[in-house]
């Protein structure tokens, strides 16, 4: 081939500009991650003629680019050049010495605009128009993006969303910045997606919590963002500028990218101004602590865009006194365990008092617990009773101050379990929240007594002094189940079942799964029979499951998959990965809905996930035709 090639007719005037590029494309190696593939790419600047070829994973550079460069020869140009260009000298020279060619002409580049530019018309035929890239807008300059690297690095590395979440709304009061942002909050408290929100108001934070589609919020004006991810979301030409200029990164998947999202999956990348100004909180927030934060306004003195400055951020929520009432203008999902609260109440008055009739308690009553809840004083008068009474208030707020008000109420009694409970779901990392609920447990343990345990089994929840024991040894047994260990899960799910067999809690949902899981059909069966025939998607769906484990395709199971169909005709597509859920976790839903479907999928989703040929059979009979394997990253 090389002696072809030196035979071909030279173009005197024609120069090949080529080079080893990472190509904008993924490509999923063997064990499943992505990886950007090298390439060899040739253009040449005088007929425009290019070729390009891929690297396999065992090839040395030099090869893929002779080899990329020969092609463009015989296949397209059918001449050879004058005149090469490349960025790497010693890679020009080792090809010019391997064609044999001593006229050849090498010449050293550092851009290679050709090439860059027949990548990019390559990456938009395939892959769409490419998001504009940061160094494009007006000021912004390699110094400028290493400087917001480190600071997006310093931030990530903090992790601040370890004591903040996106319900903490964060005012900047000093410097003055730009307007849209002056309010943001901390994502990456739920550990999906990780970064900073920015709000134009503390009212826009509220609609967004409110509001039943939030995407269509983006409609009405677009909403600055810096967000952390994977190599493969992220732009090519932030990459790019990463890898050339050697920028930090603070893990694989903490790529910083900052942006306006607009209407239209419109994209907008920040001025040097307002890259300034997201540099600046982004070090502010990477020196915060956790005990500044809970004094609700602090300062820092830092160094951005080569200029001192200092910050001072505030919660002002954070600001208002402990005890003070919840903020009227607080909007949000109520937390339904605030209306035990009216219960205990009810509670406490009906046992001080003597009714000669059940209709006379309940005129008593119906007379005393009138109004708002709010309206109703407390008769708490143990400190355990103070230390309850404050966590209702903290199940009322959110954020940070919902921490704070558990923490008082475990100063006011160690034996608060409901405290260890609020404590343990705020908490990002699993193995501390399962410390937390086991402390919840022994609490709950210690107040109710075995009395209560002997004589009030198959009776709890009904008594709402037994809840907050209940929720912590749920909440304990589902951390046993998603750190791996099932079998001790399983004890806490069987007992929780046995003390309350009305089974209030759903107790029986991830106890089915877990049953699959370890392979215990039989008691897994006896469970579904305990709960006949519920309507719900997630136990029709079960039962199907079950049945196909213990008969596979039958006429039995396909009843009980038509049964499962019925119910919700959305899961087969999630369950198969055909639809996907692009927004954030469903936290209620209706009967059929979409929503019901992807909580289902979350429950019960490994399970069919680990049964052989259950994927498969589900796709074959399902109404709404062929559904190809779901496969989880």
């Amino acid at each position: 081939m090389l002696a072809r090639f030196t035979r071909l007719p030279r173009r005197s005037q024609d120069t090949w500009q080529g080079g080893i590029l990472r190509m904008p494309m993924w490509v999923d190696g063997p064990d499943g991650t992505p990886y950007r593939p090298l390439g060899a790419v040739w253009v040449s600047l005088e007929t425009g003629l290019a070729n390009m070829k891929l690297a396999e994973s065992n090839e040395e550079e030099g090869t893929v680019a002779l080899d990329a460069l020969l092609d463009l020869g015989f296949k397209f140009a059918g001449t050879r050049p004058a005149a090469i260009q490349v960025t790497d000298q010693a890679l020009g020279e080792q090809i010019a010495r391997t064609l044999g060619d001593p006229e050849l002409a090498v010449i050293v580049d550092p851009r290679l605009d050709e090439v860059k530019a027949m990548v990019e018309r390559m990456a938009a035929e395939t892959s769409g128009e490419p998001p504009p890239a940061a160094l494009d807008r007006a000021g912004v300059t390699v110094e400028r993006m290493r400087a917001f690297a480190v600071a997006a690095r310093d931030f990530y590395a903090a992790a601040p969303w370890r004591h903040l979440s996106d319900e903490d709304l964060i005012h900047v009061e000093t410097p003055r910045v730009g307007r849209p942002f002056r309010h943001l909050t901390v994502l990456g408290h739920a550990g999906q997606t990780f970064g900073l929100g920015f709000f134009a108001s503390a009212k826009d934070l509220d609609d967004l919590h409110t509001s039943p589609d939030p995407e269509t919020l983006l409609e009405d004006g677009g909403r600055w963002a810096v967000l952390f991810g994977a190599p493969w979301e992220t732009p090519f030409s932030d990459l790019d500028l990463w890898e050339e200029q050697g920028f930090p990164v603070a893990a694989a998947g903490a790529y910083p990218v900052a942006a306006w999202f607009g209407p239209s999956n419109l994209l907008r990348r920040p001025d040097a101004r307002e890259l300034g100004d997201i540099e600046t909180i982004l070090l502010a927030l990477a020196r915060t602590t956790e005990a500044e934060i809970d004094q609700g306004r602090w300062s820092h003195e830092v160094v951005a865009h080569g200029s001192p400055c200092r910050v001072t951020l505030a919660i002002p929520e954070l600001l208002r006194p402990l005890d003070a009432p919840p903020d009227p203008g607080q909007h949000g999902m109520p937390d339904r365990r605030v209306m035990e609260r009216m219960l205990l109440e009810v509670q406490r008055f009906a046992a001080t008092k003597e009714f000669a009739s059940e209709s006379e308690l309940n005129d008593a009553i119906q007379a005393k617990f009138t109004g708002s809840m709010d309206a109703i004083a407390s008769t708490a008068s143990t400190p355990v009773e103070r230390a309850q009474d404050l966590v209702y208030r903290a199940m009322d707020a959110r954020g940070r101050r919902r921490i704070q008000l558990a923490r008082k109420a475990l100063d006011l009694s160690a034996d608060c379990a409901d405290a260890y409970v609020l404590l343990a779901e705020e908490c990002a990392d699993l193995s501390q929240a399962l410390d937390l609920y086991a402390q919840g447990v022994a609490a709950g343990e210690r107040i109710l007594g075995p009395t209560v345990f002997a004589e009030e089994a198959g009776h709890f929840w009904g008594d709402v002094s037994t809840r907050p024991y209940m929720r912590a040894r749920f909440g304990l047994a589902r951390s046993l189940d998603d750190l791996g260990q099932r079998d001790e899960a399983l004890t806490h799910y069987r007992e929780l079942l046995r003390l309350n067999p009305g089974d209030n809690q759903g107790v029986r949902y991830a106890s089915l799964t877990a049953l699959l899981l370890t392979g215990r059909d039989d008691e897994a069966g006896t469970l579904l029979l305990q709960f006949g025939d519920e309507a719900t998607a997630q136990w029709q769906y079960g039962w199907a499951l079950w049945a196909f484990r213990r008969e596979g395709d039958c006429p039995a199971s396909r009843k009980r998959l038509r049964a499962a169909f019925r119910s919700n005709r959305h899961l087969p597509g999630y369950l198969a990965g055909d639809s996907e859920w692009t927004g954030p976790a469903p936290q209620s839903y209706a009967v059929g809905s979409r929503e019901e479907a992807v909580i289902c999928v979350d429950e019960l989703g490994d399970a069919w996930d680990a049964t052989p040929g259950a994927l498969e059979w589900l796709a074959t009979h399902a109404p709404a035709g062929k559904h190809r394997k779901r496969h989880r990253r």
